[in-house]
């Protein structure tokens, strides 16, 4: 429809435009809702995606490792083994009310008196009778030695007769101390440096001694003064050495005699 409209006081003809009819509908508002329906259910659609993966993988990894762990060989279960119990011991101290005599064993026969008041330390008790421990004095002369190798008449001279037969014996001698030494490789059977008493004996024997000195004995070798007695407790470890046939002994107990 053409209309009549004035332009500078002449009319002129108008031509219908749709965009300024307000009756004329408009096609904006419609894309704009389809667009934010499509929006909203694909967020829709993205959030429950992601669901899915946040509860999936765990429950996939889950199921992973206990197949792993059904499959793996079980260690065997070790059953508690109960402490052993130690025997209960007396440490209770006592004075003799009477004399008595020391058994070593119980009804056993008598190894000794013990006078009256002698204090004694119960260690165990058994059907009546206490085993005992005591501490006193006796002079050195009195001791030997309880290994069964101890030989009370060996001389430098049976050592050197049969050394084979000799090795590892334990002998108690009267010695003359004549110097410390250090040994060198020329002295066969003594490790190089290890320290040695060099002594003459025994008793009235006129005859040369390597007796090799341990390190918790140094200290008393060292205050020895040349042509000094000592009483050494020593085990054979070569009768006859090379090469001029001089015994070794290692000394186990170290005293000079007053």
């Amino acid at each position: 429809m053409r209309h009549l409209y004035m332009n500078g006081g002449v009319l002129a003809p108008r031509v219908a435009d749709s965009t300024t009819n307000p009756a004329a509908p408009s096609a904006t508002p419609r894309i704009e809702t389809i667009v934010r329906t499509a929006f909203a259910a694909f967020t829709t659609v993205a959030a429950f995606a992601a669901l899915i993966v946040v509860f999936a993988i765990p429950v996939g990894a889950q199921q992973a490792a206990a197949a792993k762990s059904s499959a793996a060989p079980k260690a065997p279960a070790v059953a508690a083994v109960p402490a052993a119990v130690a025997p209960q011991v007396s440490n209770d101290s006592y004075n003799l009310a009477v004399p008595s005599s020391l058994r070593n064993a119980p009804s056993s026969a008598t190894i000794g008196q013990l006078q009256k008041t002698t204090n004694v330390e119960v260690i165990a008790r058994d059907r009546g009778w206490s085993r005992v421990r005591i501490e006193g004095w006796v002079p050195d002369s009195v001791l030997v030695p309880a290994d069964t190798t101890f030989r009370a008449n060996l001389s430098a001279a049976d050592l050197r007769a049969d050394p084979a037969a000799v090795r590892g014996k334990m002998v108690i001698w009267n010695v003359e101390f004549l110097a410390l030494q250090t040994a060198d490789p020329l002295r066969h059977g003594l490790a190089d440096e290890e320290p040695y008493i060099l002594a003459r004996g025994p008793n009235s024997e006129n005859a040369l001694l390597y007796l090799v000195v341990p390190p918790s004995l140094m200290g008393t070798a060292r205050a020895l003064q040349p042509l000094a007695k000592i009483t050494v407790t020593a085990r054979v470890r070569d009768g006859r050495s090379d090469p001029v046939g001089i015994p070794i002994l290692d000394i186990q107990t170290l005293r000079r005699i007053r």
